[in-house]
């Protein structure tokens, strides 16, 4: 978040969010202004304010994050459910919706297909675990829904059973930004080194090795090899002068009678 409201660009396209959603405001002003804003920023900015987190002591960074994620204006929070029915009588907010279901789930018969997507049934259906999350398709769709009523802030308060389950998976789906971090970090960037090819890797390997033995050799003769050759030239040297005093040499000189 800080990040946009340094740069200028993001900066003065986030001014009018604050203004709009801030508030007992219009809905539908704000959801338009936080579309309008999604649509002008350069993707990867805006790949980056959907996953952005504050710290619970940021309430200047929280007041932005509520009005770019929620698109809504401080009223009283509703039943998931609700949230999902008041989507699908707003023609915005439906076509996204339908779209995101059908590009971040593979639906194996024809519950979601048509006009069973709005069932209660289809939205029951949407597992979490089955997210297709990493998928750019579904990462544009789930992108598409911003600004929208789906994401006004709802809970499932006082659910039960089937219906809790219901609300928890429409809950997560929507809210926990999780489910994209992966993609979306990966397309940043590569996150691990590349790949080495097995005869690269046998290569590196046996050359190590070849250093680690020759290494180890030179190590050898310093440590064994030379302190034999010193003692050996000690004993040599020692065994000349023996034969030395056992032999002394005969005496040039002449006697003269």
């Amino acid at each position: 978040m800080t990040a946009c409201v340094s740069d200028t660009v993001c900066n003065k396209g986030l001014v009018p969010v604050l203004q709009a959603c801030r508030g007992s405001c219009g809905h539908e002003r704000c959801q338009q202004v936080t579309q309008a804003f999604y649509g002008s920023m350069p993707r990867n900015i805006a790949d980056m304010l959907v996953m952005c987190d504050c710290d619970a002591s940021n309430e200047r960074c929280l007041h932005m994050k509520a009005a770019l994620h929620s698109a809504s204006c401080e009223d009283e929070t509703q039943i998931c459910q609700e949230t999902v029915h008041r989507c699908l009588a707003d023609s915005n907010c439906r076509d996204p919706l339908k779209a995101f279901q059908a590009k971040c789930w593979r639906f194996e018969d024809t519950l979601c297909n048509g006009s069973d997507a709005q069932s209660d049934e289809c939205f029951a259906s949407m597992d979490p675990a089955l997210i297709l999350g990493a998928d750019p398709g579904c990462k544009r769709a789930f992108m598409a829904t911003l600004g929208t009523a789906l994401h006004r802030p709802c809970s499932c308060k006082g659910m039960h059973n089937d219906e809790l389950k219901t609300c928890s998976n429409i809950h997560d789906v929507i809210h926990n930004r999780s489910h994209f971090v992966t993609s979306w970090k990966s397309s940043s960037g590569p996150t691990k080194p590349p790949e080495i090819n097995n005869s690269q890797h046998n290569y590196s390997w046996s050359h190590d090795h070849l250093l680690y033995a020759f290494v180890t050799l030179v190590l050898i003769a310093v440590v064994v090899i030379m302190p034999l050759a010193f003692v050996s030239k000690i004993w040599l040297l020692r065994k000349s002068a023996k034969k030395a005093l056992r032999h002394p040499h005969k005496s040039n000189c002449v006697a003269i009678l």
